[in-house]
């Protein structure tokens, strides 16, 4: 077993789009993962206070991040209003739900087999944070078919460390959830 397959996996459906990406397409993803911009005409609760996080205290600060969410989510919403209800950014994509994840690969179940070594650039929403797609560029180390369906394993092969640590901290989310209701089930 390699590296990548004993990293530590939590078995979680998470909705996930892909797509297959040609190799003349890599630095066009990996350039879309790295860099984000933000409309023009989007809503910006903190247009004219850039610099408010460095200038208050820890509680301030909490406060401050908390808004930034919900901007986002507020943005994204304003999004796919504009869009007739559609996410424009998942225009080409196939939906499919990961089976398990980890902060070095996953693995997604889905209707179509994919070649092994093929590269795939992935928008996965987890749970806690539904506004904001984790872009991922992985390729693909395993397929195996059963009852018409597909498991993928993909290794990460390029996503930023802000979301490898959100995939992390959803990773100890559910697995405190888990031991939380274990340890529930076995008080009464």
């Amino acid at each position: 077993m390699d590296d990548q397959r004993e990293a530590r996996r939590i078995k979680n459906r998470v909705v996930t789009y892909y797509k297959v990406v040609e190799k003349n397409e890599i630095d066009r993803v990996k350039n879309e993962i790295y860099h984000t911009v933000e409309p023009d005409d989007s809503f910006t609760f903190f247009t004219s206070l850039k610099r408010l996080d460095s200038s208050f205290g820890d509680l301030n600060k909490a406060f401050v991040v908390m808004m930034k969410q919900m901007d986002a989510k507020l943005n994204y919403v304003i999004d796919i209003l504009r869009n007739g209800g559609n996410d424009s950014g998942l225009s080409g994509f196939v939906k499919a739900f990961t089976c398990d994840i980890s902060q070095v690969g996953l693995s997604i179940e889905t209707n179509n087999n994919l070649e092994i070594g093929s590269y795939i650039y992935l928008k996965m929403f987890l749970p806690i944070a539904l506004h904001h797609p984790i872009k991922i560029l992985g390729k693909v180390v395993r397929a195996d078919e059963s009852d018409g369906l597909w498991c993928i394993g993909i290794d990460i092969e390029d996503v930023t460390v802000e979301n490898r640590e959100l995939i992390i901290h959803y990773m100890i989310y559910v697995e405190r959830k888990m031991a939380k209701d274990k340890a529930n089930r076995d008080v009464y």
